[in-house]
This record gives C-alpha cells, sequence and structure tokens, in this order.
C-alpha cells in the first residue's frame, strides 16, 4: 500500500518517494499537443498546483519521472525547454507595493539562477527581458506557468481598492506573454477565479479556457472509478478496521466528498479531503477547515439581494462560467468559483445557450458552510453547533411548541448587539436565513421556496420518510399568535402539503418580530 501524499503539491517529490499518484498526464498530452495558450479555473486545494508541477517536469525532459505515466511514450523527450515557473500563493500580496516588489525579486532571482543580465528596471519590461535571455540562452522557446494567478486580488475582497490595484499591476504584467509570443512554446494559468478578459486578460485575448471543456472535466480532482482503483488499498483497510461492506463505504463516502463537477455528468471528490480522509481515517470536514469562508458570509449578510439570492434552492447560470466584477460582486458567481457551489446538471437545447444548474456539492461543504454561518449569527464555535440543531429536530419530531420556540430564541439572543447593528434593515429574509441554516444541519433536504400547485411554501424539509412544511411571518405590529395562526391556515387552505400525503407530514409556522421568535407545530 503506497504512502499518501498529504499535503505534498510537488510532483517530483510524489514520485521519487513512491507516494500514490493519480495519473492525469493524459489531459496533459491532450493540451500539449494542439494549442499553447492556456487556463483553468477550480476551487482551493483542488490539485492545480501539482497539475502545474507535472507540467514543469515534462517540459523540463525528466524522463525518469514519467516511465509509468500515461505520457511517457507519446512525448519527444529529446526536447528540454527553459521553464517560468511563478507561483502567486508564495508571493507577499497583501498591498500593491508588495506585490510589485515580490514579482520582482522572482525575476531578479530567475537571472541571477540562469545568469542572465536584466537592463530595465520596470516590471513588464523586466518580465519581457527574462523571457528572451532565456530563451536566447538555452536556444529554445520558453514554457509559463503561472498557478494561482488571481490569489492578490482573491486575497484582498474585502478590500476593493488594493484588489483593483492589484489587478491593474497583474494586467501589465500578463499583457507581456502576447507581446513576447515568438518566444513562447506554452502558457497554463491557474487561479481559482475567472476575471473577465477586459478587466484583467485585455491583452492575452487568445487564452484557450478550459474550465468547462467537458473534454477536461476531470482534469483535476478524483473521479469515482480512481478512487476505487488507485485507493483500493486504503479502501479495503477501511472496511476491515471498521467492518463495513465495500458498497456501504463507498457510499458513505461519495455521499461526504464527491459532488463537484464543471460540466454536470463527470462528479468529483476533492484531493485534499480524500487525502486526509484515508490519513486520519475519520470522517471530517477537511477542505473546509483549511480555509475561511468570513469573506462569503459578510458577502451574504451585507447585501439584502445576496440573502433572498442565498434561499433560492438552486440557482442556474447560462452560456459560460460567469466572470468575477470587482465592482458588482455576484454571489453565486463568487460561491461557484469557490468551490462552495458546484454545476449538478447542464442543459442544452440545439439554438440556445446552455444552462448549467448549480448546487452545494457535498455533505462536507453543505454542513460546514451551514455551520459556520451559524457561528457568525451566534459567535459560538462552529464544533457547537451541530448538536444544538439536533436538539430542534427532537422538538420537531415530538410537536414541542415551547422547546422550538426556546431554541430559536435562544438563536436570536445569541446574536450580539452589533450584529443587529450591521445588518441594516433587519427583515424576514434575514430571519428565514437564519432558521434555514440550522435546519439544514439536521439532515434535511431543504427547499426554500417550494413550488407546489396551490402556490409557494417558504420551506420543505425532506429527511427520509419525514417532510416538514414551514412558513415564516416577519411582522413589527401583528401579534405572534396571529402569525402563528395565519400561517398555519396558509399551508392548509393553499394544499402546501398535497405533494406530500403519502410522507409522514409535520406543519410549522415561525413569527419573528425584532429580537422575538414564537414557533408552532401541527401534525398531519
Amino acid at each position: 500500500m503506497k504512502n499518501l501524499p498529504t499535503g505534498m503539491q510537488n510532483f517530483k517529490e510524489i514520485i521519487e518517494k513512491n507516494y500514490l499518484y493519480v495519473d492525469k498526464t493524459g489531459f496533459i498530452h491532450k493540451i500539449t499537443s494542439v494549442g499553447k495558450y492556456y487556463f483553468l479555473s477550480r476551487p482551493r486545494r483542488f490539485g492545480k498546483t501539482l497539475l502545474v508541477s507535472t507540467m514543469e517536469e515534462l517540459f523540463k525532459g525528466n524522463e525518469d519521472l514519467f516511465k509509468n505515466l500515461y505520457i511517457h511514450d507519446k512525448w519527444d523527450w529529446g526536447e528540454q525547454f527553459p521553464v517560468i515557473h511563478l507561483d502567486f500563493s508564495e508571493l507577499s500580496i497583501e498591498t500593491p507595493e508588495k506585490l510589485e516588489n515580490t514579482i520582482n525579486d522572482f525575476i531578479n532571482s530567475e537571472a541571477r539562477e540562469n545568469e542572465i543580465k536584466l537592463y530595465n528596471s520596470e516590471l513588464t519590461n523586466r518580465f519581457s527581458e527574462i523571457i528572451k535571455g532565456l530563451s536566447k540562452k538555452y536556444k529554445k522557446k520558453v514554457v509559463i506557468l503561472i498557478d494561482e494567478y488571481d490569489k492578490a486580488i482573491i486575497k484582498n475582497l474585502d478590500n476593493i481598492e488594493i484588489a483593483e490595484k492589484n489587478r491593474d499591476i497583474l494586467s501589465s504584467f500578463y499583457q507581456v506573454l502576447k507581446a513576447n509570443d515568438k518566444y513562447l512554446r506554452f502558457v497554463f494559468l491557474t487561479g481559482v477565479s475567472k476575471f473577465s478578459k477586459t478587466s484583467l486578460f485585455s491583452e492575452l485575448n487568445n487564452l484557450t479556457d478550459l474550465t468547462l471543456k467537458p473534454l477536461f472535466a476531470n482534469i483535476c480532482g478524483y473521479t469515482q472509478e480512481e478512487l476505487e482503483i488507485c485507493f483500493k488499498d486504503h479502501v479495503d483497510k477501511y472496511c476491515e478496521d471498521f467492518d463495513l461492506s465495500r458498497e456501504e463505504f463507498l457510499n458513505l463516502i461519495k455521499n461526504w466528498y464527491n459532488g463537484y463537477s464543471w460540466d454536470g455528468k463527470n462528479f468529483l471528490y476533492n484531493p485534499y479531503s480524500i487525502l486526509n480522509f484515508f490519513e486520519d481515517g475519520e470522517f471530517s470536514n477537511y477542505w473546509f477547515e483549511s480555509g475561511s469562508p468570513t469573506f462569503l458570509i459578510d458577502l451574504i449578510m451585507n447585501n439584502p439581494d445576496n440573502v433572498n439570492e442565498f434561499l433560492k434552492p438552486q440557482s442556474r447560470i447560462f452560456s459560460n462560467f460567469p466572470s468575477f466584477n470587482l465592482k458588482r460582486i455576484d454571489l453565486n458567481t463568487v460561491l461557484l468559483q469557490t468551490g462552495y457551489l458546484t454545476i449538478k446538471e447542464k442543459k442544452v437545447v440545439i439554438g440556445e445557450l446552455p444552462e448549467y444548474f448549480i448546487d452545494i456539492p457535498n455533505k462536507e461543504v453543505h454542513y460546514s458552510f451551514y455551520s459556520h454561518l451559524l457561528s457568525y449569527f451566534t459567535k459560538k464555535s462552529p464544533e457547537s453547533i451541530k448538536p444544538m440543531a439536533e436538539d430542534i429536530l427532537k422538538h420537531l419530531i415530538s410537536g414541542d411548541d415551547d422547546g422550538l420556540t426556546k431554541e430559536f430564541q435562544t438563536l436570536i439572543n445569541n446574536m450580539p448587539a452589533v450584529l443587529h447593528q450591521q445588518i441594516e434593515n433587519i427583515n424576514e429574509a434575514y430571519y428565514h436565513l437564519l432558521f434555514s441554516s440550522w435546519l439544514q444541519l439536521m439532515g434535511f433536504e431543504v427547499s426554500n421556496e417550494d413550488r407546489t400547485l396551490g402556490g409557494d411554501a417558504d420551506a420543505v424539509l425532506h429527511l427520509k420518510n419525514l417532510v416538514i412544511i414551514i412558513e415564516y411571518k416577519y411582522s413589527e405590529s401583528l401579534a405572534m399568535n396571529t402569525m402563528l395562526n395565519k400561517r398555519l391556515d396558509q399551508i392548509k387552505k393553499q394544499g402546501y402539503y398535497k405533494a406530500y400525503e403519502n410522507k409522514d407530514l409535520i406543519f410549522v409556522s415561525i413569527a419573528t418580530k425584532p429580537k422575538e421568535v414564537a414557533c408552532k407545530i401541527e401534525k398531519y
């Protein structure tokens, strides 16, 4: 059983030390054979850096590393190319000044290592010089590999002024590539986000975007087949240790970590989560805990339109992968590009734009995101949220109005006063989001604004044979009992329940005033 390359992103080290490697060189062969300029967007910790590292060793002609891989007998090992490999995750990017200085430091380092003298002081001219200098010295065209090209922008989305200045520096830097086309053999850029070509790649408009190309849907991440073949020994060991059948285990791990897709057909595991899972031997929120969603939560909470958008059960995008616009940051674009949402289905009608349905990828992201959202509300740790949600489930199933009211009131009371002040015009949508977030943690599939023959129910919760239909009401003037009874009557009169009469049904009305809540439960 091979050791797992947990936390490792260097291809050479993985191969030389005989760690497990899932072969992605078939995809590299395809793109290096037919094109020259490429861009790929994938979420963080999804294998982009390892992919770039593999390309670097390939173009440097390190044949011994590829002997047992797909590309070995398809590559011309007689050719070797000078490679510029720039990883922005390793640079200082907090301010435009630091960004420019550290890029200059990188160029200086490349020049010293290759004994190339630079004469210009301006950043873009120096980048051009190093490209030409490498090509002249080695009498070969140059390969440019840029990993996390957008790090300096994404890391500063909480300060748009800095993000824009960093974007402008990068835009000038990247335009050098097109101007030096005749010196370049291959250019590959990766990142989390995709910015519109007019804002970042205004000159480099010949990039082929692989992000949604069906042929490259599996270029990063692990497919189900790759998991079952490459991790077979680890799967067998886990099943033996915990007395699970192979089918039981594969269903569990698929539910937890599979579900990412860029074509709606091929679904993938996050490599970081899988490697950590097999390393530790327990289900946990590995990928989510490796990064903070603070900016995303702020984006949701500070804009009423974003709250309403977030409550939709499933969103749609049309045509191409949406681009970032720093002036108008779209919530779904951010969530999709950062991996909190993914493409679950693609519909194509001849003569129309393709339509993509997006949703949360899997249980890991689902539970983690809602835990952090409630942690934001209550200022409690994400780990303490789940047990509280389980208590709410008990109250719902037992029909305990007072118990459910008490739990939700505790939730509201735990919201710091400053948070109420930050959320201007707090209204039904925010309370809707608050309660829905908690309900998501119980294992329910939650449909908000669920359409039935009688209209739209505010929320319908599905868990095995149990269906809970919820109506919310917010008012500063109406009496609590009035709101509760009206919402229960609405569920019955509008027939929201009729599509689920073969299930165990519970009706719930939730009434809210500023910092106050009441609940009423009826079993059908």
